[in-house]
């Protein structure tokens, strides 16, 4: 993975929620000789917008494809929904030429031109890809073989499949019974353990409307991985992140964790590099069955 050069679009959340996944992220990126380049001018996705005015979800994604253009670097995300929201207006805007006409109308006013030469990545299929497995493996010099970690996707991982398929996502990848973070933990030596309603989603797509049972979706599936044995919950996402370490059962915590936070173990990082006291949820119980 040597040489290998991105945009890092961390989006809304990461930098003022989760600065866990971001620190554990840079940390373990640098270790793999993957170097990610801040982009000033990088803003939102663009994906609150799309429930109220799409077209100008899409303006705001084109603005920040148009910043990775410039710099001639393809873009990786951490969010599940930042990643589905810059893919879908990428493609959309290579396969309309009447939507790239009048998105590049308005883009002109700020002096910019999409022009359709850079392509969005979520980290985790960056390190999914088969070298980024291969150098994961041959770099771990502390084998996670004592845990057993139950996974979550989120919703947006895989979806809107239709986008992901013809975007050039692997489409032997099923959202319905997903492997990608399963490979990954398992690439790491810890065990990818199954647990009832795996897929099921986080509930924070409720939190706006009935906080109530978003608490009560994310609830349930701790408790069901608690349930399997589970010595921490895996998130690729950080909005799923969240709502899982604020919907905690009142008699044990689980740990929440992001992926490049386990890989960093791992590849023997000092705990302290990744973020993992800046997490709701203590990692305490995972470091003492390491030995960390």
């Amino acid at each position: 993975m040597t040489g290998r050069r991105y945009a890092l679009f961390l989006g809304c959340n990461v930098p003022v929620r989760n600065l866990g996944y971001e620190l554990a992220a840079r940390r373990v990126a640098a270790a793999l000789e993957i170097e990610l380049v801040d982009l000033p001018r990088f803003r939102c996705c663009g994906y609150p917008l799309k429930a109220l005015d799409s077209y100008a979800a899409i303006l705001v994604a084109a603005h920040n494809l148009c910043q990775a253009e410039a710099a001639g670097l393809p873009i990786v995300t951490l969010c599940n929904a930042c990643s589905g929201t810059l893919t879908e207006a990428d493609l959309e805007l290579k396969e309309d030429a009447d939507l790239r006409k009048r998105v590049n109308e308005d883009l002109a006013r700020v002096g910019l031109r999409y022009q359709g030469t850079t392509r969005v990545q979520h980290f985790l299929r960056v390190l999914d890809s088969s070298p980024g497995r291969q150098e994961i493996r041959r770099r771990v010099s502390r084998p996670l073989d004592s845990l057993q970690i139950a996974v979550h996707y989120g919703c947006h991982y895989f979806r809107p499949t239709r986008v992901y398929h013809r975007y050039g996502v692997d489409p032997r990848e099923d959202a319905e019974a997903p492997e990608a973070l399963d490979r990954l933990v398992t690439a790491t030596g810890a065990a990818s353990i199954s647990y009832e309603g795996k897929n099921d989603c986080c509930g924070g797509g409720l939190m706006g409307l009935r906080p109530d049972l978003a608490r009560e979706q994310a609830g349930r599936k701790v408790r069901e991985a608690q349930g399997a044995g589970a010595d921490a919950l895996l998130v690729a996402c950080p909005t799923c992140g969240l709502n899982f370490s604020n919907s905690q059962p009142d008699d044990q915590e689980l740990t929440i964790l992001y992926f490049p936070q386990l890989l960093g173990l791992a590849l023997g990082l000092d705990p302290d590099e990744l973020g993992l006291e800046l997490n709701q949820i203590s990692a305490d119980g995972v470091r003492e069955k390491l030995g960390v």
